[in-house]
Formats: structure tokens, C-alpha cells, sequence
């Protein structure tokens, strides 16, 4: 986000008369860059998964900035900086909060953004970035807001979590009989309304060997989310359940049965 020359002009000179001083030729330095410029915001889920399974779900917050010459605004000044979250062309909520600039070299920059579970599932966006700038501590001297669409702000995506951790035992079953062996799947999907089937999903259904990971048969679960699997093999394998992701419902493998 650019915080335009004209803009700084106007603003510094708004801030001088405001707090009774005069302009400073050092203004005129301000005035040729941004005062505050945001370069990036990067949002990433705070447990390492584009995921959720309760009511709401956290999210890291990086933002990096430039600040230049804020000297118009006096020896103290802190600058506040928010962005609006969108999905789509629906907001979702307004004024989340990105970071802290303050002089005497002050930042806090690494915030946290808690997504709410009625937002729905899929992209989202931060847009609307802002800087509001408040002057000497003076609470009789009015916030001055700076923003430009240059920069719209970070991306995320926010899926259904899958039964949980995935656990052997919780959502595959393996059992066998010499060489017989049967697979039992039951798998569920976290909405917005609670855990439910995941009904139709495609699932494959893996071993592993001295070479690693293969897929022996990718099978499609029944209406609720169920599916049994019988196949014959000589020799004991480890098992497990690879889910592919959609862009509303994360994917995943399920941890690995015992040798069977």
C-alpha cells in the first residue's frame, strides 16, 4: 500500500495546524515517499493447516513496512494499521488488526486473526488497508486515516477439517485372515453446522512396501461416509487413507496401521 505524496502533503500539513506549528522545510522530505508504506501481509493458519474443526480457528499475521519521515507528526506518534477481511465480495469483518508502528522505533507486527466458523469455507482476502495515525498522545487532535487501493493485502483459505487428526482405528479399519484382508473406511467432515458424513468422497487406499507409498484401489464412500474394501495379498503391509483436498475440505493421510 502507497501512501501517495499528495496525500502526505495534505495530511502533515493538516497535522501542523492541527497541533498549532508550523511546517517544517523537512516536510517537503516527507512529502516525496510514503510516510507508511505497507509491502506485504502474510496470513498463514496458526496450528500449520488451512483447516477447522471447532468454532473458530486461528491465523498468524506477518505484515512488513517501510516508514519514512513522520517528523510532522511530533516527537510521539503511533500509527495503527487495520485491513477489512472479504470473501469474495462479502466482508466478513472489519478492521482486523495488522500492526503496530509507534516512534522511537516501535513495532508489533506479528498479530492474530481469528476466523469465525459462520464465515463459510474457501478464499479469503484482506482488503481496505489502513494506517490510522494518532499524534503526541493528544487526544484532542483528531486520528488521521491513510489509505490507498495499491496494496489490497494477503490472501488465506480456510477448509473443513477431516475427522480430526486422521487416527488408525478412527477413520480405517484393517483386519485379516491369512491373505485375506478387509479395509473398513468411515470418514467425516467438519461444516458449519458440526461433523457430518463425507459422503461420496474419494479416497485411496494405501501400502507400503521396501519402496514406499502405493496405492492399491481408490474407492468412493457410500451416502454416510462408509465404505468396506476386501482384497487378498500374501504378504503383511502397514495400511493407511489418503484424502485429496477440495477447496472446501482439506485433505490428508491417516496415520499407519501396524503390519497386517
Amino acid at each position: 500500500m502507497r501512501i501517495l505524496s499528495k496525500l502526505a502533503v495534505t495530511t502533515v500539513a493538516a497535522a501542523s495546524l492541527l497541533l498549532g506549528t508550523a511546517v517544517a522545510p523537512a516536510t517537503a522530505t516527507a512529502a516525496t515517499g510514503p510516510a507508511i508504506d505497507v509491502t506485504s501481509v502474510k496470513v498463514t493458519p496458526s496450528n500449520g493447516r488451512y483447516a477447522i474443526n471447532y468454532k473458530t480457528k486461528g491465523y498468524d499475521v506477518r505484515t512488513t513496512v517501510k516508514v519514512g519521515d513522520l517528523s510532522g507528526f511530533g516527537k510521539y506518534w503511533w500509527a495503527d494499521i487495520y485491513a477489512d477481511v472479504y470473501k469474495g465480495s462479502q466482508r466478513v469483518a472489519s478492521k482486523a488488526k495488522l500492526g503496530v508502528v509507534a516512534s522511537q522505533n516501535y513495532k508489533s507486527l506479528d498479530q492474530y486473526l481469528e476466523a469465525k466458523n459462520w464465515w463459510g469455507r474457501g478464499d479469503f482476502k484482506l482488503k481496505n488497508v489502513r494506517v490510522v495515525i494518532d499524534h503526541d498522545y493528544d487526544t484532542s487532535t483528531p486520528s488521521i486515516t491513510l489509505k490507498d487501493g495499491k496494496y489490497s493485502g494477503g490472501t488465506f483459505k480456510m477448509r473443513s477439517d477431516i475427522d480430526g487428526k486422521l487416527k488408525y482405528g478412527n477413520v480405517i479399519r484393517v483386519t485379516s485372515s491369512g491373505s485375506h484382508k478387509t479395509v473398513k473406511v468411515g470418514l467425516k467432515k467438519f461444516t458449519t453446522s458440526g461433523w457430518h458424513s463425507y459422503s461420496y468422497a474419494k479416497v485411496k487406499v494405501q501400502y507400503k512396501n521396501s519402496t514406499g507409498w502405493h496405492t492399491r484401489k481408490t474407492i468412493t464412500l457410500d451416502k454416510s461416509g462408509l465404505r468396506t474394501y476386501k482384497f487378498t495379498a500374501s504378504h503383511k503391509y502397514k495400511y493407511r487413507i489418503s484424502i485429496a483436498p477440495t477447496t472446501k475440505i482439506a485433505g490428508g493421510t491417516t496415520t499407519a496401521t501396524p503390519k497386517i
